[in-house]
């Protein structure tokens, strides 16, 4: 990836430049990389306006307008994927609580496609009892969590127990910014799948078709 890359990303989502954001997300695909790389260019980029926000160079305005700009350039990417396969599996994505930051959710529900596997993705802001309900009604076999913010981590305890404690046991994934600074460990399980980096969540989709494939006697 081109060190320059997401920087020029990250100015052009802050000014709200939909096109200029896009062709460069676009070109990415275009010239051969991954959906993975793809998405690593915009994480990087809105770590970046996140940095900016934190040394106060951008305003709270600012930052809303590069978050909406990138859930433009995401959904007009996920349109142009490839959706033919027939869904194999079956994963619920929300944040806890209290959490508004739902873009690595959407990135998440893509590669899960990907991968053959049906999504909902409930977004952000979700009260534990509607997720509960959610989960109950539709039983996927991954629930996707995501939390970004330290005085949200009693919470996600919370939600983690009382989704493993259901009947039939699917397995909780958490991811978010939080991961990469601190050990959540904790606050789960050693059923918990804790998700740092969205490679590694690459890796574990890998994994988990390959362990399939192998049951089924099929390909991944």
């Amino acid at each position: 990836m081109d060190n320059q890359a997401p920087l020029v990303l990250a100015k052009s989502l802050v000014e709200g430049k939909i096109q200029k954001s896009w062709l460069i997300v676009g070109s990415y695909l275009e010239n051969g990389s991954s959906l993975l790389d793809t998405y690593l260019l915009i994480t990087n980029a809105m770590y970046q306006i996140g940095q900016w926000w934190q040394e106060n160079k951008i305003s709270v305005a600012d930052e809303h307008l590069a978050t909406a700009t990138c859930d433009y350039v995401l959904a007009r990417l996920q349109f142009t994927l490839n959706k033919d396969k027939l869904p194999s599996k079956r994963a619920l994505l929300f944040c806890v609580e209290g959490e508004e930051h739902y873009i690595g959710l959407k990135m998440l529900a893509s590669l899960l496609e990907e991968y053959r596997w049906e999504v909902k993705n409930l977004g952000a802001n979700l009260p534990l009892p509607y997720a509960i309900n959610s989960i109950e009604k539709w039983k996927p076999e991954v629930v996707g969590i995501s939390i970004s913010q330290v005085h949200l981590l009693p919470s996600l305890k919370q939600y983690i127990n009382e989704i493993e404690s259901l009947t039939y046991s699917p397995t909780a994934l958490v991811g978010g910014r939080l991961l990469q600074h601190y050990d959540l460990t904790g606050y789960g399980s050693t059923q918990t799948v804790f998700i740092n980096e969205i490679e590694q969540f690459e890796q574990w989709l890998f994994e988990n078709a390959l362990k399939q494939s192998l049951v089924s006697g099929g390909e991944i």
